[in-house]
């Protein structure tokens, strides 16, 4: 049987390490924020839902710092052959994606620490240290952030599938390896 994964490395560079943890762990944190709070809406316990939400702050949170972490990684290493490769417009597109991400990455956490201010409540990491709080308590305010919260969450929903789907294209498509250069199993050759 054929290696389902060509010589990437001849065709799109290897990702570092650092890289390919952080994205994995974002696309895990972001998961399991969604499934916090998909959970936390099908249960009537109010302890749970508290809990849940509890968890689901903490995920965002880690987003936030996965964010900060991969965007200081892609500074570094701002050469992306692969993309060079792409006609125009879907160099275009890939890079209006990611960057729609990141955008989106930084945009939920903030909006939901927001929206927790507006509620009246403090925001705090792992339960010990309390977060500045970014707006004053303003229920009304309170209503709209959550609006704005749940709307980038649809919309992260869509750019992920996206995201997901052009790695596919790159794979089984276009053969160049971009989707086996972030893949963590695949080892370095």
């Amino acid at each position: 049987m054929s290696d389902p994964f060509p010589d990437f490395q001849a065709v799109a560079a290897r990702k570092s390490r650092l890289t390919i943890v952080v994205h994995w762990l974002s696309a895990l944190a972001v998961f399991s924020a969604f499934g916090l709070a998909w959970l936390r809406e099908q249960i009537d316990s109010d302890a749970l839902g508290a809990t849940l939400l509890a968890w689901h702050r903490q995920f965002g949170l880690l987003v936030l710092l996965l964010l900060a972490v991969r965007l200081f990684e892609r500074w570094r290493w701002v050469a992306h052959d692969e993309l060079a490769r792409l006609s125009w417009p879907l160099h275009l597109a890939a890079v209006v994606t990611h960057w729609l991400i990141y955008a989106l990455l930084l945009a939920l956490p903030l909006l939901g620490w927001a929206m927790t201010n507006a509620q009246g409540h403090v925001v705090q990491l792992w339960q010990a240290i309390a977060l500045p709080t970014l707006v004053a308590v303003d229920p009304d305010l309170a209503d709209s952030l959550q609006e704005w919260h749940e709307l980038a969450a649809e919309s992260m929903l869509v750019m992920v599938g996206l995201h997901a789907l052009a790695a596919l294209w790159h794979h089984y498509v276009r053969r160049d390896g971009v989707l086996a250069s972030m893949l963590p199993w695949i080892g370095r050759r």
